[in-house]
């Protein structure tokens, strides 16, 4: 296993909840306002410093449990085409 692999985020979290998607960071504050005004239960973990992977500056995995994956998908997509359309 690289240090690059052994840094890497879990697809399931500690809690059995599982990997919704990865986001940039500055989607973090709509999406985590989002998420605690709905009804879903949520993990959000931030990726460690990667050098070999930069574009992991700041970005963050959001976690849900498996019921309510496809429906928290659509959600936080639905955030970030808003976020684009409104620059």
């Amino acid at each position: 296993m690289t240090e690059s692999e052994s840094n890497e985020l879990p697809e399931i979290a500690e809690n059995g909840f599982i990997i919704v998607s990865d986001f940039y960071a500055h989607h973090h504050e709509l999406i985590e306002t989002a998420l605690k005004n709905s009804e879903f239960q949520y993990l959000i973990k931030f990726h460690p410093f990667d050098p070999a992977a930069l574009w992991k500056q700041g970005a963050f995995r959001v976690y849900v449990l498996e019921e309510h994956l496809e429906a928290v998908r659509t959600f936080c997509m639905s955030i970030e085409f808003a976020n684009k359309s409104n620059k």
